[in-house]
């Protein structure tokens, strides 16, 4: 028999002294996202407010991660998903049964508690917290963020605040499953095993068992897989890469990351490497480079990323 499979996610486990193929996130991954938020503030002065508020953002993230309990996932239906080769976690299917709208109302207390520390600097943030929208609005954004569809000008200023509930109900909800779906193969294996969410981006790791190996990162529940590097995560192209970064005043790289953009395809997703900088974040540092992402724009790539803490879209109504 041979051990290839031709199904969604491949089960087999790793040979010995191979790196996993999917590992999902850990406890203090919001904390540390905060931590990096407020390294990058240090180094980015034009950016500070934005990455600044971003910080009490993940902190309240953490603290919902934390003391919220996950929702109970019936093993039988992960079994089903697997066996209809479909991601247990799928968000179009969960997002009107699960309590995320409870992570979201606990996430905004958090928030302004934490503001508040910061005087009258976040008073305008604070104002939009206290009229965060009817529910049937929290509903639409929450359905356009998991469907990566345009989200009305109106609404945009929430949009981050849904999307950061949504990134902790399902990181809580991945971290919970008893067995791990396998690396996702075919046309899927550019997408989350857990929930098939695409990547924000990838990473390049450090550690024992991952070094220099490349891993796609959910921007979704934060859920790491292997791919090959060199090959493009959106289409698999693998022989019209380019690596485009932004140099600073002096010349050097000022992040530790690059964007893979792919020719064949015109998408692009932001490469993170730990053995530059070990603490850098996909998250963080997507949103710390949002200039790179406006000239691959001028270079005609189309950003392939997933980020629920950017609005999506042009929409005007």
């Amino acid at each position: 028999m041979s051990d290839i499979s031709d199904t969604l996610h491949d089960p087999k486990p790793p040979r010995h002294g191979e790196p996993p193929q999917v590992v999902v996130a850990e406890s203090r991954l919001f904390a540390t996202r905060a931590a990096r938020f407020r390294e990058l503030q240090t180094r980015l002065d034009e950016m500070g407010l934005f990455l600044g508020f971003n910080d009490h953002l993940a902190r309240a993230q953490h603290r919902v991660l934390k003391e919220r309990q996950a929702d109970a996932f019936d093993p039988q239906s992960w079994d089903m998903a697997l066996a209809h080769e479909f991601p247990p976690l799928a968000p179009t299917a969960l997002i009107e049964t699960l309590d995320w709208q409870a992570d979201l109302t606990m996430l905004l207390d958090a928030l302004d508690r934490t503001l508040a520390d910061e005087g009258e600097t976040f008073d305008a943030q604070r104002a939009l917290l206290a009229t965060p929208g009817k529910l049937s609005k929290r509903r639409e954004i929450a359905r356009a963020i998991v469907e990566q569809k345009s989200i009305a000008v109106d609404q945009r200023a929430l949009a981050p605040l849904v999307g950061a509930a949504l990134q902790v109900t399902w990181t809580r909800l991945a971290r919970s499953l008893k067995r791990l779906p396998g690396r996702p193969r075919g046309a899927a294996q550019g997408l989350c095993p857990c929930c098939g969410s695409p990547p924000v981006a990838s990473t390049v790791q450090l550690g024992r068992h991952r070094s220099r190996v490349r891993y796609l990162v959910c921007g979704l529940c934060a859920t790491q897989w292997y791919l090959e590097r060199a090959r493009c995560s959106h289409c698999f192209d693998t022989e019209k890469l380019d690596y485009i970064g932004v140099e600073g005043p002096d010349g050097k790289r000022a992040l530790p990351l690059r964007a893979e953009s792919c020719g064949a395809c015109r998408a692009s997703v932001k490469l993170m490497d730990r053995e530059w900088e070990t603490d850098t974040d996909p998250f963080a540092d997507d949103i710390a480079t949002l200039g790179l992402d406006m000239l691959l724009e001028e270079l005609g790539y189309a950003r392939a990323g997933f980020n629920p803490l950017l609005a999506f879209g042009d929409a005007q109504s």
